[in-house]
């Protein structure tokens, strides 16, 4: 046997092998991976803030939508970025409210505004740091657009290389219905519970926001005069009677309206005399009943918020900024989730105050407290911060 030549083999073997070793140790020791990193611009802080209240500061819209998305989307890595961001011109509020039905899953998409056709540095600022992943349900877009966005908005993203889907109508009632028809494509099916809004008032408008980014349901506009031809035709697309809430009094929504929608399904109009009023009473309604099938294939149907008790979040927002407030509904969908609650810039309404009551939180143990939180939507000027300090009290522990 050769014994030098076999120990020159194992002195070889030896040194490879505490050369992978020592090189090893070091990899573990001093390499960093090379995570995702987004060029972020340092977030600025919220302005005030109370033990149960956090103001989400913008001074417009488009920066609002911005301040928004930075809260729910660190976008640092792949599963806290958003499917896809969705695009609305900042003077259409009817369109932006619309958007808010396909914030939820299987999109997950922030809402962020154009601007007189095209984007600002800001925003497209943002949508680079959001970095979308892209929608495998459709096509793996990254951002669609809702409403007539404006030619330099599609040049831009074209420039960016950002993959679109465009749906645009001629009317807003043809634009919900063409939005039902899209949601129906992804779910393979028409949502039996729909939300009616009035086609010229805002402030009841808006109030179905935050519950659509939360559930996931259709929002249609009808008018004074009655329903549009293209808003029937989707109601009707409901594999059976559809469940219908209404959100406006008898003068935004008259009662032959109400007669009208009566042919298509079950009608319920939600509590409340006027925005303010209505905002509670949206907060605390819950329908609960059989939606599909008797013993075979059966399936419930559970609508609204229900919150009658303390442990909960509220969205807090000026009904006179629609297209600031709306913005915040994705606050009900990947934030901490809650109906939005109407207030004017330097006052409580005596509706809020009365629910605000009623739900507030006392105290019960140091181990099992609830408590209550408020986004406060908007800088000084759009929610003063004699409200805010209102609204704290109104939200902490009695």
């Amino acid at each position: 046997m050769d014994l030098p030549r076999r120990l020159k083999h194992i002195r070889m073997w030896f040194w490879i092998i505490a050369g992978i070793t020592i090189a090893s140790m070091l990899t573990l020791t001093f390499y960093y991976p090379d995570y995702y990193q987004a060029e972020v611009e340092a977030k600025p802080l919220p302005e005030e803030f109370g033990q149960a209240t956090i103001r989400l500061p913008g001074k417009d819209p488009v920066e609002m939508a911005i301040a928004v998305a930075q809260n729910i989307y660190p976008a640092t890595f792949a599963d806290n970025k958003p499917g896809a961001i969705i695009l609305v011109p900042v003077e259409d509020w009817r369109a932006a409210v619309l958007a808010t039905e396909i914030i939820h899953f299987p999109i997950n998409a922030p809402i962020l505004y154009t601007k007189k056709g095209e984007l600002t540095k800001e925003t497209l600022d943002e949508i680079k740091r959001l970095d979308p992943e892209g929608l495998f349900v459709d096509n793996n877009v990254k951002v669609i657009l809702i409403g007539d966005v404006g030619k330099k908005t599609k040049e831009q993203l074209k420039k960016e290389k950002l993959k679109f889907r465009e749906l645009e109508a001629e009317s807003t009632e043809a634009l919900a219905s063409l939005l039902d028809d899209y949601k129906a494509m992804i779910h393979v099916d028409h949502d039996d519970e729909v939300l009616i809004v009035p086609l010229e008032n805002p402030a009841f408008a808006i109030l179905p926001a935050s519950w659509v980014a939360h559930a996931g349901h259709s929002i249609f506009f009808v008018s004074k005069d009655g329903l549009a031809q293209e808003t029937r035709n989707s109601l009707a697309k409901r594999p059976q009677d559809a469940f219908m809430y209404v959100l406006g009094n008898e003068e935004a929504i008259p009662q032959n309206v109400i007669e009208e929608l009566a042919n298509f399904g079950h009608v319920q109009r939600i509590p409340g005399k006027d925005p303010y009023e209505m905002s509670t009473g949206f907060a605390g309604y819950k329908d609960f009943g059989r939606n599909f099938g008797w013993w075979i294939r059966r399936t419930t149907r559970e609508f609204g918020w229900g919150i009658a008790e303390a442990g909960h979040n509220f969205t807090i927002i000026n009904p006179d900024y629609p297209e600031m407030a709306i913005p915040a509904a994705a606050l009900s969908h990947m934030g901490k989730h809650g109906p939005f609650l109407l207030v004017k810039s330097n006052q409580v309404p005596e509706p809020i105050i009365r629910y605000l009551k009623i739900v507030q939180p006392t105290f019960l143990s140091s181990q099992e407290q609830l408590f209550n939180h408020g986004w406060i939507i908007g800088d000084q000027e759009i929610i003063g911060s004699s409200v805010l300090y209102e609204l704290d009290k109104l939200l902490q522990l009695r």
